[in-house]
């Protein structure tokens, strides 16, 4: 199979910053021709990267969390499984307003992106949330599906502040000293 030609790479990244704005300024309601016009492409082109709406939601997704996911990858090299889970934790939860926003609105779309939207987050914070049940320091039963919820429930805050509350009560509920074997 032939590589992309630049062109066609070009457009797709057009298409994904374009439906990134439109849907952070109208919601994932916003039709494609509109997506496609403010890339500056024909629908054909969109439909040629993106043969519908689930897909592009899903690109537009994954870009939003491009950066979470590279901090993840850098925090994997952190030695103490506590440091690294808690940094992983809040920087998934560390967004710009407006990403947070979109974010959120396109995870609850429902259908494809939401299940989607889980996934990614699950993907970030997996291997973090294994290492610390690996030594005990994670409240039993809570799996990675449940912290990937909390991440998105952080993300649902109005402020600033309040996520910074929202991550600090979190993580205060989901950890424990595997050397007392309590909570924290």
């Amino acid at each position: 199979m032939r590589s992309p030609r630049k062109d066609q790479i070009r457009n797709r990244q057009r298409l994904v910053t374009a439906a990134r704005e439109a849907f952070g300024e109208q919601g994932p309601g916003i039709s494609l021709e509109e997506v496609a016009r403010r890339a500056g492409v024909g629908p054909t082109t969109l439909y040629r990267h993106f043969p519908g709406k689930e897909e592009l939601l899903e690109a537009v997704l994954d870009d939003l969390v491009e950066a979470v996911r590279e901090n993840a990858e850098r925090v994997a090299q952190i030695g103490d499984p506590w440091q690294a889970f808690r940094a992983v934790f809040t920087r998934s939860c560390d967004m710009s307003e407006q990403e947070v926003a979109t974010f959120a609105r396109l995870a609850n779309a429902g259908g494809r992106a939401g299940e989607h939207a889980q996934r990614l987050i699950e993907s970030v914070v997996g291997p973090a949330t294994s290492r610390l049940r690996e030594i005990g320091g994670l409240r039993p039963g809570i799996t990675v599906q449940d912290i990937a919820v909390f991440v998105r429930m952080t993300l649902t805050t109005d402020s600033p502040e309040s996520r910074v509350k929202a991550i600090d009560t979190i993580l205060d509920g989901l950890m424990r000293d595997p050397r007392v074997g309590r909570l924290l």
